[in-house]
């Protein structure tokens, strides 16, 4: 369940998963980092009929931060109270790489990159939602995605996924 899933050991997890099955070793991690800068629209009051912008720097950002966690707190009573129907994003990033560019790597290599970025797709996908990869595929694509890459689908989750295969039609 996802109150019992540590989000800080994704990477590791998305790491060994890509390590054990991505026989490209395509798959880079990418950092994604924020400007210095940031473009805030908000509305001065409710009963404003435009919203205002404001640019926030490096200080004006720490400033909105503290405060939105002074709010959280508040209204959480420091934690006494549960926030329910919340949710919460994760951006992970990855970027997927050729060793040569992508037309190089169709004509020279006689490589589908179709099929290197579905698999890379489906090991992600799968670490992350806790899934064997056959439960995230229609039925009809599992023949052929098994031809390319039968180690992702290893066990009896091509066989599961076909069972289930009435929730994702």
């Amino acid at each position: 369940t996802m109150e019992d899933t540590d989000l800080t050991k994704l990477p590791a997890q998305l790491d060994a998963k890509l390590g054990d099955l991505d026989t490209a070793n395509a798959v880079r991690p990418t950092i994604i980092s924020p400007t210095d800068e940031w473009c805030r629209k908000r509305m001065a009051s409710l009963l404003s009929k435009e919203p205002e912008t404001m640019t926030l720097g490096t200080e004006e950002l720490r400033g909105e931060k503290q405060r939105a966690f002074e709010l959280l707190d508040a209204l959480t009573r420091s934690g006494a109270l549960l926030v329910e129907d919340a949710a919460l994003h994760v951006v992970i990033g990855a970027t997927h790489t050729f060793d040569k560019g992508l037309v190089d790597t169709v004509v020279m290599d006689n490589v589908n990159p179709i099929i290197q970025v579905e698999r890379s797709s489906l090991i992600m996908s799968s670490t992350v939602m806790g899934v064997p990869p056959a439960r995230l595929v229609k039925t009809e694509h599992l023949p052929r995605l098994q031809a390319g890459t039968p180690a992702l689908f290893v066990g009896d989750a091509a066989d599961e996924a076909r069972a289930l295969s009435g929730l994702q039609e």
